[in-house]
C-alpha cells in the first residue's frame, strides 16, 4: 500500500510543478490594462527624466572644466543609464489617437481602428478635449492608398481619376482657429498593392497646453482612391540631435568656459586698442592747443601729464587700470581693481594704504571723515560738534573706526575709483567698493563711525556723484535716529538721544 501511495504523491507533485511552469494564460483585458498603465507611467516620467539628464549634462561639463575627470565620468555613466531607459522604446511611449473618441467629419468613416472614406474635401476626424503631456511629438500612422474599382460604379466618369498622391493636414485647433505653429501639411503616396501599409511620420509638433483639440483631415476629395489610415499615434521626440550633412566635419563638443574666456579676451583687446587710439588723438589735440592757447599752458601741461601717466599703466585680464567711461558718471576717475589693504595699520578709519601690482598708495575716502586719534588734532572739536559728543569720546570713536576698517577690509579684493587730482601730501581721494557690499563709505556711515562731509557747493558734480552723496546723507540721518543708535550717535548728549 505504501508504494502506490508514494507513486500517487509523486504524480501529484509532478502535475503541480507542471502547472507552476505553465501558468494559465492571462486574460486579454488584464494584459491590455497593464500595458496601458506602464505606457502612461513611462510617458509621464519621460519629460522629467529628460530635464534631469540635461541638468546632468551641464554639471558634467562644469566638473570636466574644473579637472575632476573621475566625477565627470561617473556623471556620464548616469546619463547613459537614463538614456537607456527610453532607448528603443519610442513606440511604447506613443499616445494613441483612438477613433472611438473621435468625431467624424465629412465622408470619413471609422471601422475599428481604420479610418477611410475621403470622397470630399475636409473629411477626417477630430479629437476634442484630448489630454496629452506637454512636449514635442511626431504624428505617426500607417497608410495604404490604392485605386477604387471603377467598372460599373459612379467613379467611371472621367471627372474622377485615381490620384498618385493625396494631401492631408494635421492641426491643433484653438478657439481662434488653427494654431499655426502646429499646422502640418503632408502627402500620402500610392501603395504598391492593397495590403501594404507604409509608415508616415509628420512633425515635430510642440504642444504646450492640455487638454487640446486635434484634427486630421484631407485637403481635397479622393473619390477614385481607397485610402486607409490606421494606428494613429503621437510619439514623443526623444532624439533632438541633428545629423550633419554628408561630408561635413564632425562637430567638436563646445566648451562654454573656453568660449567665454576667448570672447572676454577679444573684447578687452578691442577696448584697449580703441582706448589707446582715442588717448593718442586727445594728446595730439592738447599739444596743438598748447601752441595756440599760451594762456592755458599750465592747465594743458597738467592734463598732458595725466594722460601720459594713464598710457604708462598696465592693462590685463585682472587689475585693469583705466579711465572709466563717461557713461559711468565718473569720467576722469582712475579705476583700480583687485587692490589689497596694506599690512600696516590704517592711519584712521578713512585713511589707509593699499597695495596694487607692487605699488603702495595712500588713499582717503571721499565725502566722509572718521574721528581723529590724537587729542591735539584740530578736527577733534569739529567731530565732537557734528555728533554732539564730548571731546574725550572722540578719540575712542576714532580708535573704533580704525580697528573696524582694519578688520573689515583685510584680505578682501578692493575696487577703487581715484579722483585724478591729488592732495598736497600725495594722498589719493577715492571711492572704495567691495564685492557684494558696495560702497565702503556707506558701511562706515551706517555704523556711526564716520561723518558725512559734503563737497563744496561751488564745485561741479555730475549726477552720479550727487546720487552717492545723497545716499550717504540719507544713511547718516537714518543712523542718527535709529534705536539703539550705532557708533558715535550712541554717545550723543552723554548717551542720551535728543
Amino acid at each position: 500500500m505504501k508504494r502506490p501511495l508514494t507513486v500517487l504523491m509523486l504524480m501529484l507533485q509532478t502535475c503541480t510543478g507542471l502547472q507552476a511552469q505553465t501558468p494559465a494564460p492571462e486574460p486579454a483585458a488584464l494584459t491590455t490594462t497593464r500595458t496601458t498603465f506602464l505606457r502612461q507611467v513611462m510617458a509621464e516620467s519621460q519629460l522629467l527624466t529628460q530635464q534631469y539628464e540635461r541638468a546632468l549634462a551641464k554639471v558634467e561639463m562644469e566638473v570636466a572644466a574644473a579637472g575632476d575627470y573621475e566625477e565627470a565620468r561617473a556623471i556620464r555613466m548616469r546619463r547613459e543609464q537614463l538614456q537607456a531607459l527610453y532607448a528603443g522604446t519610442v513606440s511604447s511611449l506613443a499616445t494613441s489617437l483612438p477613433l472611438t473618441q473621435a468625431r467624424m467629419m465629412g465622408s470619413a468613416q471609422a471601422s475599428g481602428e481604420t479610418l477611410s472614406g475621403w470622397r470630399s474635401n475636409g473629411s477626417g476626424a477630430e479629437w476634442a478635449n484630448f489630454r496629452l503631456m506637454p512636449g514635442s511629438y511626431h504624428l505617426e500612422f500607417e497608410a495604404n492608398m490604392s485605386d477604387a474599382p471603377v467598372a460599373g460604379s459612379i467613379y467611371a466618369s472621367s471627372k474622377f481619376q485615381p490620384q498618385q498622391t493625396a494631401m492631408f493636414e494635421f492641426d491643433e485647433v484653438t478657439l481662434l482657429g488653427v494654431a499655426e505653429e502646429n499646422h502640418r501639411t503632408f502627402e500620402i503616396s500610392r501603395s504598391t498593392d492593397e495590403t501594404t501599409f507604409a509608415t508616415v511620420r509628420v512633425g515635430p509638433l510642440n504642444f504646450s497646453r492640455t487638454p487640446l483639440t486635434l484634427r486630421f483631415a484631407a485637403t481635397s476629395g479622393y473619390p477614385a482612391n481607397i485610402i486607409r489610415i490606421r494606428n494613429l499615434r503621437l510619439v514623443p521626440v526623444t532624439d533632438t540631435t541633428t545629423t550633419p550633412p554628408a561630408g561635413a566635419a564632425p562637430q567638436q563638443p563646445a566648451n562654454s568656459t573656453t568660449a567665454m574666456q576667448q570672447a572676454t579676451t577679444t573684447l578687452k583687446e578691442a577696448i584697449d586698442a580703441a582706448r589707446k587710439a582715442a588717448a593718442a588723438k586727445y594728446l595730439d589735440e592738447l599739444k596743438d592747443l598748447a601752441v595756440t592757447k599760451a594762456s592755458l599752458q599750465k592747465q594743458i601741461d597738467v592734463e598732458i601729464r595725466r594722460m601720459e601717466r594713464i598710457g604708462e599703466q598696465k592693462t590685463g585680464p585682472t587689475g585693469v587700470r583705466t579711465i572709466t567711461a563717461t557713461s559711468d558718471g565718473f569720467s576722469g576717475f582712475e579705476d583700480i581693481n583687485d587692490a589689497r589693504l596694506a599690512d600696516e595699520e590704517p592711519i584712521s578709519g578713512e585713511r589707509f594704504k593699499v597695495v596694487h601690482e607692487g605699488r603702495t598708495m595712500l588713499v582717503r575716502l571721499l565725502w566722509i571723515d572718521c574721528a581723529p586719534l590724537e587729542s591735539d588734532d584740530p578736527h577733534v572739536k569739529k567731530f565732537a560738534k557734528h555728533f554732539n559728543i564730548e571731546e574725550e569720546d572722540v578719540l575712542a570713536v576714532g580708535r573704533a573706526a580704525r580697528e573696524f576698517t582694519a578688520s573689515y577690509l583685510r584680505d578682501k579684493p578692493l575696487r577703487l575709483l581715484i579722483r585724478p587730482d591729488r592732495d598736497k601730501d600725495g594722498t589719493m581721494a577715492a571711492l572704495l567698493f567691495l564685492p557684494n557690499v558696495g560702497l565702503y563709505q556707506n558701511v562706515l556711515v551706517n555704523h556711526g563711525l564716520a561723518a558725512v562731509v559734503p563737497p563744496a557747493r561751488d564745485k561741479q558734480h555730475n549726477a552720479m556723484e550727487r546720487a552717492f552723496i545723497s545716499v550717504l546723507t540719507s544713511l547718516e540721518n537714518t543712523a542718527k535716529n535709529r534705536k539703539p543708535a550705532p557708533g558715535a550717535w550712541a554717545l550723543t548728549n552723554g548717551g542720551k538721544q535728543p
